[in-house]
């Protein structure tokens, strides 16, 4: 078993530096890979998105749904808390001056990324709503701690009021093909 991950994750690495997968973004220093839907021109893989720590982007070319994923290296001391992480996003986003009328749709849970992705690893979900400039904005944030690195990984969905439910099928696609991968050294 551990002789074929070791074989998907050369396979994985070798079409991502060839380019030979235009679908497949992989950063091996964040290790984590992620796929737009194969052949579909309505989503891409932009530089940056909307949030500034943001390392992969998948975004949406004419709506306005991102799919962007933040990592944490583990801490030489201690460990990662996923749900206080998720519940200091809260405290963050709802009290940053910019985000207005800021309101959770549900408190903060565990539960399974779509798919299972990411391994099927159980993460701690914000969800919320608030406005940016008078536009209403949805959020959903996964927050997990990698298996193969104990790093701490962040998957924000967000975009205008609406457009996760008109785009939930491709969106969830996108987060089941969410892999963590072992750092290099």
């Amino acid at each position: 078993m551990l002789k074929g991950a070791l074989c998907s994750a050369l396979v994985l690495a070798a079409l991502q530096d060839t380019g030979a997968n235009p679908d497949l973004l992989y950063k091996k220093e964040v290790g984590v890979s992620i796929m737009k839907p194969p052949k579909n021109e309505e989503w891409g893989f932009p530089e940056k998105g909307f949030w500034t720590n943001s390392q992969l982007v998948v975004a949406h070319k004419v709506d306005t749904l991102r799919i962007e994923i933040s990592y944490q290296e583990k801490p030489s001391t201690g460990y990662f808390d996923p749900k206080k992480a998720a519940e200091g996003e809260w405290t963050n986003l709802s009290g940053n001056a910019n985000f207005k009328e800021a309101r959770k749709n549900q408190e903060i849970k565990s539960m399974k990324l779509p798919g299972g992705g990411a391994g099927n690893v159980n993460a701690h979900v914000l969800d919320m709503w608030f406005k940016v400039n008078d536009k209403p904005t949805e959020l959903k944030m996964y927050c997990f701690i990698g298996r193969e690195n104990q790093g701490l990984y962040k998957i924000t969905l967000s975009g205008d009021e609406g457009m996760y439910k008109k785009h939930q099928k491709w969106a969830d696609y996108i987060l089941s093909t969410i892999k963590t991968w072992k750092l290099p050294k």
